[in-house]
């Protein structure tokens, strides 16, 4: 693979992110079935959905908006 290539990559992998982390957030219900990993990616401790009011979004950083 070329550089360029590999770089083309790494932004469709970003955005396949991207996607995925706004689907957790923007579904409660997906959320409370969610991986303790992908909880964290999220902001939230690894173990607890209750501290996650429904309806409230999320940057990838964890932050309230």
């Amino acid at each position: 693979m070329t550089a360029e290539e590999n770089y083309r990559l790494i932004q469709e992998i970003d955005a396949n992110r991207c996607f995925l982390l706004a689907a957790y957030r923007s579904n409660p219900h997906l959320l409370a079935r969610a991986d303790p990993r992908m909880r964290v990616l999220l902001g939230l401790p690894a173990s607890d959905t209750a501290s996650w009011p429904q309806g409230e979004s999320r940057p990838a950083d964890g932050e309230p908006r």
